[in-house]
């Protein structure tokens, strides 16, 4: 029995929507996509052991190091999960994958608190830090950013 692709499509549709609520239903408990950090705000993502500093301006990341202040350029995607931001492109040919949460962190070297936590996947390397806006940082009386 040869079944029609728009009848599967519709049936499976209607089984993926089936347990959703009825137009207009605004449960607390729906989840929210993540808007704390808007495109057009700077985002600084920074770690130690090894240090590293990411900025994030738009869809374009600069990555430095000690050995490379001025750092290398690169075009990013972004997008908005339920509890964070996620920003993917490709650095010295390895994937770049950076996942940015809610969280007080620390750098591990100051008393200074950071209010998001930064994973960051560069090929099979992965790095740990803290990240800010300017707006963030400026409501929290923590920098000049």
């Amino acid at each position: 029995m040869k079944i029609d692709p728009a009848i599967s499509a519709f049936a499976l549709l209607t089984l993926m929507t089936a347990g959703c609520g009825g137009g207009g239903d605004d449960r607390a408990d729906t989840p929210k996509r993540f808007d704390a950090i808007s495109a057009d705000e700077k985002l600084t993502l920074i770690g130690t052991e090894p240090f590293w500093n990411m900025t994030i301006e738009g869809d374009q990341l600069t990555y430095s190091t000690p050995d490379n202040a001025a750092g290398i350029m690169i075009p990013v995607s972004r997008f908005s999960g339920n509890n964070g931001l996620g920003l993917n492109g490709t650095l010295d040919g390895e994937a770049l994958q950076i996942a940015v949460t809610p969280a007080v962190c620390s750098d591990g070297m100051s008393d200074r608190e950071y209010p998001y936590t930064a994973t960051i996947n560069l090929g099979d390397a992965m790095l740990n830090g803290c990240g800010y806006t300017g707006n963030v940082m400026s409501e929290t009386g923590d920098g000049n950013e």
